[in-house]
């Protein structure tokens, strides 16, 4: 004998089944109805605070990207138009001269 499930318990079965990504990713494009949207909200919440305070950080710091990545192209770029601006200012010191 089966029990019958109500819209909201199929709904939260079928995010269960899918990555939390993909739910995130409907909700944040809107391709939910405003009763869905509710229901994905409330379970993702229900999610989240299952998670230990670890694995939020890793999640937050994946999503934001790799700030050290930046950081060391940021070091690159400054390096190569210092050396632009080194050579430029060689060639018109030499074309004065």
């Amino acid at each position: 004998m089966g029990l019958a499930l109500t819209n909201e318990e199929r709904f939260i079965a079928s995010c269960e089944k899918v990555s939390e990504a993909e739910i995130r990713n409907k909700l944040s494009t809107g391709r939910y109805s405003e009763r869905k949207a509710e229901w994905a909200s409330s379970w993702l919440e229900k999610v989240e605070s299952g998670k230990s305070d670890a694995t939020k950080a890793e999640e937050k710091s994946a999503r934001l990207g790799n700030p050290a990545g930046a950081r060391t192209y940021l070091v690159y770029a400054a390096a190569a138009i210092l050396m632009v601006l080194l050579l430029a200012g060689a060639a018109a010191f030499l074309k004065l001269r």
